[in-house]
């Protein structure tokens, strides 16, 4: 099955997935449903649309501290990230895509 976002995500979402996957050559990627899961051994990143203009981006971060923009997290994830632009997919949220990725081994 393939994840296809709404339209006005999709911009985000095309971007996030490229980032994510990017971290390095064992991301594995799994769409189901309303969603896409990224894993190295385990998951680490889900990204899913919230709204059809919001997209959530949950990570497992172990030593994660909530911010105003990091909150809880659901389902086997610790903390998430809403996204409404593309131009919300910054250093600090890289740096939170990195050490989930890192702490998936």
């Amino acid at each position: 099955m393939q994840w296809t976002p709404p339209d006005e995500v999709r911009p985000i979402a095309a971007r996030l997935s490229s980032v994510i996957e990017e971290l390095g050559d064992d991301v594995g990627v799994h769409a189901e449903g309303s969603s896409i899961t990224f894993s190295r051994g385990r998951p680490f990143a889900l990204l899913e649309s919230a709204t059809a203009r919001r997209l959530d981006v949950s990570l497992v971060l172990p030593d994660g501290a909530e911010t105003e923009r990091l909150r809880p997290g659901a389902e086997g994830f610790t903390h998430r990230a809403s996204l409404a632009h593309e131009d919300e997919i910054d250093a600090e949220l890289v740096t939170w895509l990195r050490e989930a990725y890192n702490a998936a081994r």
